[in-house]
Formats: C-alpha cells, structure tokens, sequence
C-alpha cells in the first residue's frame, strides 16, 4: 500500500503582514509583473511601487496580505490597462 505524500505546509512568510523590498520584488516577479504593473494591480502610483522596491515606502498590510494570497493559491492577477484620465 503506497501511502499519500503529506502536501508541505506553506512557509511561515506567508503569514506574517509586513514584506521586505526583497520579498516585494520577488513577490511580483514571480507573479510576472513589472513594477508599473503592481503598482496598478495595487491600486499606487508607479513611482510608490517602485519605493517599495527600495524600501524608501511601507507596504501596507493589506496589499502584502494580497500578494501573499495570489502566490499561496497559485493565481496570476489580472492588471488594469493604462488608460489616460478622462476628464
């Protein structure tokens, strides 16, 4: 009788509600996006996501939260266009 292999648990990181700039960068590179990207995708500015990167700005929890949740459960975010404001 073959016994099923346990699924490992999801590492510790995965739990906790603050990022590094080095886990916000391998964050959104392993979801494919460009900074540019995930600042859309959160909702910031291009230049706050790229103080993310840095470090120069704190990543909320809530968007470390939802990072996280899109690597734990495997799913790629959809991005919004650029579209230029229409005033």
């Amino acid at each position: 009788m073959t016994r099923k292999k346990k699924k490992p648990a999801p590492p510790a990181y995965l739990y906790m509600r603050s990022m590094t700039p080095d886990n916000f960068r391998d964050a959104i590179k392993r979801l494919g996006m460009s900074q540019i990207a995930a600042g859309r995708f959160l909702g910031v500015s291009g230049r706050t996501a790229r103080r993310y990167c840095t470090g120069d700005a704190v990543i909320s929890p809530a968007e470390v939260l939802l990072l996280r949740s899109l690597l734990h459960h495997g799913e790629l975010p959809v991005v919004p266009k650029w579209t230029p404001d229409q005033n």
